[in-house]
Parts: C-alpha cells; structure tokens; sequence
C-alpha cells in the first residue's frame, strides 16, 4: 500500500465517524444493512458473454465488477477537465456510465456451452477493456492496477488456447475511452499508450502557483453546472502530465511501435483498410469552465505506411453552444469512418450553425471525403432535423436516425442516390410504436454494419412496450419499402433480450424471469431455443420479494403504473403495511405517451444501487417502486409549468390503488429518491400532506444554483425566474414538518447535484426546527459503488421509517 492510499484509508475512517449529522446522535461508523440485506446486496451480477466475430464459435463470459469497498474507492483520484481517475494506473477509478469493468474472464464454446479458463492473466487489478480481433482468433485485454496496483497492462488471449500473453514495453490509458483497437489485419492493435520518457508529475511549488484567470469578450457564453474543472494553472499542467499519450501500434507477435507524436489524444480510429488512423487531440487554450469535450479539437489522419500527417479539421473551443436541448456545437461532429469504404470518411454539419432557435429549412448536412483526403468533402444527405446516428448495412446501404427533442421527433430514413428516403416518423417518446435500432455486427475488417436479415433487409431490435410491460423483439427492416416484420420477441411470462447475431443465423439472447435468474440461449431461425449458460441463483435459497404491476389513472385520466413489491411471505389476511413510494419524474409532450407502460414485471431482481429501494418490502414494507410520475406539457405549455400540481396528483393516484387494493395503509406512506427523485421527494413533503416522512439522495434543492437549465428544462433562471423559485423546495424549508433524512455522495460528479445543495438545504431545514438527518458517504460519486455505503442507505431507510412511518400512528 502507497503512503497516499494509507492516508487516504485514515480519511476513510474520519469522515465516516464525522459525517452523519451529530444531531442525530448515533453511533459513529458505518452501519450494515439489516438482517440478510447485506447479502442480497453483495451477490455477483449475471456475467456477459461477449462472442468472437465470424465463425470462431467462441465466446467470452465476462463477470462485471460489481460492488466495490470503500477502500478501493479511496485510492488515489485526481479530478481535471470533467474526469476522474487513478493517477497510478491512467485507468478511472470507478467504471464511467457507458462502460463495464470486470473482474475475471473465461471462454465458452457456442457449440456445447463448455467453459474453458483463461491461463495468463493477473489475478489482480480492474479489466479496463475486452475486444475481439475481427478474425476472432484472438482478444486484447487491458487490466489495471495489476500485480503492484501500479501499471495497466495489455495482454492477448489466444481463442484456441486459452492462454493470455502479457505485451511488454507498453503501459496503455483508459481514462478516455478504449485504449487499443485492433487493425483490419487481426494482427496489429492501435493503442493509447502512456508515453515512454514520462518524468516526475508536475507539483505545487513557486514555478506553478499563479492566478487562475479567465475573461470574456462580450459574447453570450451559458453553461450548465459542470463538475470537476479545471481550476488553476497547476491543474493544467497535471492535465497534461496524466492524459497525454502516444500511439502504439502492437503486434501480435509482441512488437511495439511508437508513431506520431505524444498530445492529449481523446479518440483513435482505424479505417476498414487498415492503412489510416483517424486521430482526435484535444488542444489549447484549455478551459477552466468547459470539460474537456468542449475544449479546441484537431482532427487529423495518419497514414500508417509513412507515418505522414493530414490535418482535416480544427475547432475551437465550444464555449458559445446555447443551452437548449436540440443545440450542437457548430462545425463538423460525429466523425466516423463509413465501413464498407475502404477509407471514407462521414460527418455532420450544423446547417444553423448548432443554434435551435434560428428557422431553417435543413438543420443538419451529412458530408463525406475519401483518401488521399485533400479534395473538398462532398455532401451526402441534408436534413430537416438534428443528426442523431448513421448505421450502414455491408452492401453500402444506411439508415440515418434525426431526433428533435423540443417536438420528441423521431426519424428513420434510408439513404439513396436521390438523399433520405424517410421509413418511419413518431414521437422519441412512444415506446409502444418504437421500431427499434438498428442491430450491429463486425464485418471481416472489424467495422460495426448493421447485422443483415437478408438481400435489402437489416435486423431491428427493440424493448418492445406494450400495456403489459416491455417484451423485446428482433424484425427484420425493408430498407426499400420501410416494411417491418417481426421475426422473434419475448414471451409473456419471461424477458428475453437479443444481445447478439451470430454467424450462423442464431440469436444470443438473455432471458430471466420474475423469479428465475437470468441466462443465455441460442434461438434459431425457426424459433428453437437451446441453452448455453446455466449460471447459479445469486440469492441461493432466500425467498424473494413478491411483485406486480398496477395501472391505475391519474385524477385527469392519464394512465399510471407502479411495480408493487411486498414481504415475501406477505398474505392479503395481514391487511394494509406501512409503505414506500420510490419515483423518478419524468417529462413529456402528450398525455398518451406519458401513460404508457415502461420496463417489465418479468425482470430477475437485481439490488444494485439503483434497485435497492425493493429490498424494504424485506423489512415489513410495501415498496411502489418506480411510480410513474409523469409531467406533461402539451401544446405551447412546457411540462415545468404546473410541475408540483402533476407531481402531487400522481403520488395521490398510487397510494389510492394502494389503499384500494388493500395493501397501503394511507396513514403511513413514506417517499424516497435518488437525483430528481431526491428533488422530488423535498417537493412533495413541501407541497403534500400525503406523506409521514422521507429519504432523499443526492438531490438539488436549489435551482437558482442551476441557472443555465437543469434536467429537461431548458428556460434559465434569468426568463423564468418565478418558476425557479417555485420548483425549489429550498425556497419551502419552512414549510417542511415529515421528518427528512438527506444522503450525499460526498464527491457527487454529476452535473448540478453539488454536495453543497444537500448540505444548504440541511441547514435551512434545521433552522426552521425540522427533524430531519444528514449523512455525507465519503469518496462515493452520484452513483454510490461501496458495499459500506450501500449498507448504510438500506440502514438509513430501515431506522428513519422504522422510526417515523412503522410508529406514525
């Protein structure tokens, strides 16, 4: 252990004997979660199985990382430019939301669903990054902080073997993204390596102490509230230390090649032919009130052969992009490489210059530039809303997706000589006539197409909503005529969910059940399943909580659903139980999207941080979980503007069918939420006598500390300032007598969730006399990862509604 992680493991220990409220007068440390929770808190995810391209028939099962200890989340974190991560390993520290860690990896063969291990690899450390070659043969593999918790290594797995060899001579960075992707050729990687000749990193002393100054010119430049900025002239030269890399490129025979030069790079590319490298860098003038993907961009390619440099774009910092949710920076965006070219490039264009406000025919223009890359791009499609994804099939076709949040547009056109050819048109918001995205494979040089249904036809799939909750599909797409067919889609007692299309036809897909863990099957064409994977019940024997879907509707008639959980031996004889109303509001044009049905009843348990709230229906509660609370604003209105009204008339209509079935005793309703069901929460027991008392984590109380728009509003404080204020429950401290606990991630990420809201807004409810608590996890981000943190939340529901709802009469 580094002198830093012991000082930091003391911290551990400080901040979790000072940072519940000492008016609450408990015990210092740490509390578990009550009874058997601790356990169904730390059981292990369902692994992935991640299958090699082609026909290699082989597949990995990879196991997610699951929950961490406080100590893992003490190591060392360094937060410049909107990231964190660990200095030591140029890894982050936590897994970023689009992206899992992994803790061990084995083989499984598609034929027979034998397992294999895989010999090699370190017993320690995080694994950053699985891929395939596009051969199949072959899967690179980076893990951080291996053997001395130091070093973030690459390794290669041999499919036929099992056996991982260690890549010498190279250290790889994960902070930004993938660290190596592999080459058309299956024999060579391109890396983001950490540079060779790296000195000391750079400390505080004379030379880099300086004021931080930064000025404006006059020029309208709103931003939300980001996080983690940069601060001080010495945390731009840490940014540079830590996140400049060189490129690699890697050999399966264990070479290792420099090329280029050393600079931030944030993106590398290889084109299907193998013979360029798209290379982003990220350039000065750094930014101290923008993250790191708004400042300058330079976009480049690198041809392989020479080594030879193409300069193709440079863009300036985006500080001047409007706040609205349909805004872009302006210039080129979305550079990718088209994947049946052999190195073509395709981007998009902000044809109003990424401004939503100004009236335009065509919002945005797709353009195009092959190699050798000097000539004028050529346009390929223009279009009358905003560019959201461009999918491409091998045989050349492509499928464009635009999107217009302010009208929840939706838009799937093909593409031909003649431009876009639209093949369906709906609301983002309609899930029950969503036709799906776009299924993507890896052809032969390792690029994503979209996976072929036949001649002229691709694979869709979809979550499939209806009435009865999601049942996944996979159709198959006519990109001539825009028919839709569907070819596969869960049954209705079970969820099944494509992962995957194989080469010879067959589905991967997951399938679980309300009570039956989940596992993989291979469906073939006909429709036959054959199991792959038989996983063991994470909860071993334990009893599980019983579940049901409810639709009820709302006093205006706007259809509404909650998922009921109950004690698992709970009998309609015991009569109503004290209950918890768990929610996250939600926005919406229509009041006939606003009512559908979102997620499944059919999904295995998982008590993950963001489905612990169910594990109180263990502890004699009734948990309405996920309550739909939708917030509508139809025509020229905007959902915020009756906000509270909505919130409250919703929360009504769930502890009535509650009441009505018997099982919500009205006289003791509690209400938690995590984020703007935090902020929720403080509004409701403002607003509401509905409620006995509550939880809420993570919130934002305050909006006049998100002046520049928070959530979907995109109004700032400055136009609406009364609607601010209103939908602020600070601004109502005083009206707030239910007993409130208040939970932080003392180190929140997220963009407007400060800890300093949770913390203001304890103090104004303390002022005005309040019983209320506040609890401070040490090192836990917007998302809480610790075993010990999440024992502590489950505590934290048990003793305040134990305290305040169980005994409320």
């Amino acid at each position: 252990m580094t002198k830093l992680g012991s000082v930091m493991r003391v911290c551990v220990a400080i901040a979790a004997l000072g940072y519940i409220s000492a008016a609450a007068a408990e015990e210092p440390g740490y509390k578990p979660a009550p009874g058997e929770l601790d356990r169904l808190i730390s059981a292990p995810l369902t692994p992935h199985i991640l299958p090699a391209p082609g026909k290699a028939g082989v597949a990995i099962v990879a196991q997610p990382y699951g929950v961490r200890t406080i100590g893992e989340l003490a190591e060392p974190e360094l937060r410049l430019a909107g990231f964190r991560f660990n200095p030591e390993v140029w890894a982050r520290g936590r897994e970023p939301w689009t992206v899992t860690y992994y803790r061990s990896l084995s083989l499984i063969d598609l034929a027979n669903g034998r397992t294999r291990a895989i010999s090699g690899l370190p017993a320690t450390g995080r694994i950053t990054g699985v891929a395939w070659s596009p051969d199949g043969t072959r899967a690179a593999v980076s893990v951080a902080g291996y053997d001395d918790g130091r070093r973030h290594g690459l390794w290669l797995v041999d499919a036929a073997t099992g056996r991982a060899t260690r890549i010498d001579g190279i250290d790889v960075n994960s902070v930004l993204g993938a660290p190596c992707t592999w080459l058309s050729n299956s024999t060579l990687l391109a890396c983001l390596a950490v540079p060779s000749a790296r000195g000391a990193a750079p400390v505080a002393s004379a030379a880099t102490i300086a004021p931080a100054i930064e000025a404006n010119d006059g020029k309208a430049a709103p931003g939300r509230t980001y996080q983690d900025l940069l601060k001080t002239p010495l945390d731009e030269k840490l940014l540079d230390h830590h996140m400049t890399t060189e490129l690699a490129l890697v050999g399966t025979d264990g070479t290792v090649r420099r090329i280029g030069h050393a600079a931030l790079h944030d993106r590398i590319a290889p084109s299907p032919d193998g013979q360029w490298l798209l290379v982003s860098e990220r350039v000065r003038p750094y930014s101290y009130q923008f993250p790191l993907d708004k400042f300058p961009q330079r976009l480049s390619v690198l041809r392989l052969a020479d080594g030879s440099v193409t300069k193709l774009i440079e863009k300036p910092l985006e500080s001047e992009v409007p706040i609205a949710m349909d805004a872009v920076g302006p210039g080129p965006r979305a550079v990718e490489w088209r994947p049946d070219a052999p190195a073509t490039l395709v981007w998009a264009n902000a044809l109003d210059g990424g401004d939503p406000a100004r009236t335009v025919a065509e919002r945005d223009e797709l353009l195009t530039l092959s190699a050798p890359f000097t000539a004028a791009p050529a346009s390929l499609a223009r279009l009358q809303a905003r560019f959201h994804e461009l999918s491409w099939s091998a045989d050349g076709s492509a499928l464009i997706e635009e999107r217009w949040r302010k009208t929840r547009l939706r838009r799937l056109s093909t593409l031909d000589s003649a431009g876009p050819r639209k093949l369906y048109e709906g609301s983002s918001e309609d899930g029950y006539a969503d036709p799906g995205a776009p299924l993507m494979t890896v052809n032969a040089q390792g690029a994503s197409v979209m996976a072929s249904a036949g001649k002229g036809q691709v694979w869709l799939t979809g979550a499939g909503g209806t009435p009865q909750g999601d049942r996944p599909f996979a159709s198959r797409l006519d990109l001539a005529t825009g028919a839709r067919s569907i070819a596969w889609r869960s049954a209705t007692d079970r969820y099944e969910e494509a992962q995957a299309l194989l080469a010879d036809g067959r589905l991967l897909v997951r399938r679980e059940s309300a009570t039956v863990p989940p596992d993989y099957y291979l469906v073939a064409p006909g429709g036959r399943a054959t199991r792959l994977t038989h996983f063991p019940n994470p909860f071993g024997t334990a009893a599980l909580a019983q579940k049901k879907l409810l639709h009820y509707s709302r006093a205006d008639g706007v259809p509404l659903t909650a998922t009921l959980y109950l004690p698992p031996d709970y009998k309609p004889a015991d009569g109503p139980l004290p209950t918890v109303l768990h929610a996250y509001p939600a926005e919406f044009k229509s009041r006939e999207t606003a009512g559908q049905v979102k997620g499944s009843p059919n999904r295995f348990p998982v008590y993950g941080f963001y489905q612990l709230y169910p594990l109180l229906a263990y502890r004699g509660y009734a948990v309405l979980f996920n309550t739909a609370l939708p917030v509508i604003g139809e025509g020229a209105s905007e959902p915020n503007d009756s906000f509270v009204e909505q919130l409250v008339s919703g929360a009504k209509a769930a502890i009535d069918e509650g009441v009505r079935l018997g099982v919500v005793d009205r006289a003791r309703v509690g209400v938690t939420g995590h984020s703007y069901g935090a902020f929720m929460t403080a509004n409701l027991l403002a607003h509401s006598d509905l409620f006995k008392a509550g939880v809420a984590l993570s919130g934002a109380y305050n909006r006049t500390l998100t002046p520049f728009g928070f959530q979907n509003e995109a109004r700032t404080y400055w136009q609406a300032p009364e609607l601010y204020a209103r939908m602020s429950p600070f601004s109502f401290a005083d009206r707030i007598r239910q007993p409130l606990s208040l939970i932080h991630g003392a180190a929140d990420d997220n963009m407007g969730t400060f800890p300093i809201q949770t913390e203001r807004f304890y103090a104004a409810l303390k002022g005005h006399g309040a019983t209320t608590r506040l609890t401070m996890l040490p090192f836990e981000a917007h998302r809480y990862d610790a075993r010990e943190s999440l024992g502590q939340v489950v505590w934290d529901w048990d003793d305040w509604f134990g305290r305040y709802l169980k005994d409320a009469r």
